[in-house]
């Protein structure tokens, strides 16, 4: 099992950025969590950080074949990001959305999101935690599906 972790714009300052909020553990830091969850999950993890709408579509299409589940932080992208939505919903994957800060709470544009709509999880407002409770649900969802469906339904999408 391929799982992608892809982070929208400015992720990538994590542990320099807007601490009170993002807390101070660094995307590094996440990445070797998540390497060793993935380790105890048996499961393969690709991690793409962009600030760029595009560079996470053309990811999504090169990995068209390769992904079996996608954690999503959209980041600023989750207003306006029609693009990648639209590429997760052309390669036919699922995935859970993720936010570090709690989006409602926050209020005002952090509250919206087109991905909510078509994710089959979403984890908000525990910091870096939502990582890994996001690889955790999606790994678990691939593997539930997987059993419940054939081989040629989930690639498909049919799920």
């Amino acid at each position: 099992m391929r799982i992608a972790i892809v982070n929208g714009p400015n992720m990538n300052l994590l542990g320099l950025r807007e601490t009170a909020i993002y807390g101070t553990v660094t995307w590094k830091q996440i990445e070797d969590r998540l390497y060793r969850l993935a380790g105890e999950l048996q499961v393969d993890v690709l991690f793409f950080q962009s600030n760029h709408e595009g560079e996470i579509v053309d990811f999504f299409q090169q990995q068209l074949h390769d992904l079996d589940g996608v954690v999503l932080n959209p980041a600023g992208f989750s207003k306006t990001g029609y693009s990648i939505l639209d590429a997760l919903a052309a390669v036919g994957v699922p995935y859970i959305e993720v936010h570090m800060s709690n989006i409602f709470e926050r209020g005002g544009w952090h509250a919206e999101s087109i991905f909510f709509a078509n994710a089959v999880g979403h984890v908000i407002g525990l910091k870096a935690n939502v990582y890994e409770l996001g690889l955790r649900g999606i790994a678990q969802y691939v593997k539930e599906q997987r059993t419940s469906i054939s081989g040629k339904e989930w690639r498909t999408g049919a799920h």
